[in-house]
């Protein structure tokens, strides 16, 4: 599939894909004799794996390093991987993760507080409904609780 096609599958666009490919995080694409691109389908599982990466906020220097022996997958099924590259991108996605995890715990906290601002505030305005605003003789407003 051509790169307009590639851009679709992915939700990348076409300009993305280049800036990756120049920049080396995707490998080199096989090309016609024309020079347009051609993605084979695991060309596109690499750029949706990409996109995953990007979006869990991985940086581009940490994805340049995970990518830099291009994809590995067809050679790790073949078994002829050598073990140091597999061992590098295992320990970026495991600091990654953990790096995620610690990200979780403080949205998980943010919620929290969140939710109890929701609650406190909810509270306020149903005991506001349960009060009225009565006038004392000099004419100055007070809640009372209505019975």
């Amino acid at each position: 599939m051509n790169i307009k096609e590639a851009a679709e599958r992915t939700g990348l666009s076409a300009h993305t894909i280049r800036f990756y490919e120049r920049s080396g995080l995707f490998p080199k694409i096989k090309r016609t004799a024309g020079g347009v691109r051609i993605f084979s389908e695991a060309d596109i599982q690499f750029l949706l794996f990409l996109t995953a990466l990007k979006k869990t906020g991985l940086s581009l220097e940490s994805m340049a390093a995970f990518t830099q022996d291009g994809c590995i997958l067809q050679r790790l099924e073949a078994g002829n991987m050598p073990q140091e590259p597999v061992r590098q991108r295992l320990t970026i996605l495991k600091s990654h993760q953990q790096a995620l995890l610690e990200q979780q715990r403080e949205i998980a906290a943010l919620i929290e507080l969140v939710g109890q601002k929701i609650d406190y505030y909810e509270a306020y305005l149903q005991d506001d409904d349960e009060r009225e605003t009565v006038h004392d003789e000099d004419g100055n407003e007070h809640l009372c609780k209505r019975t």
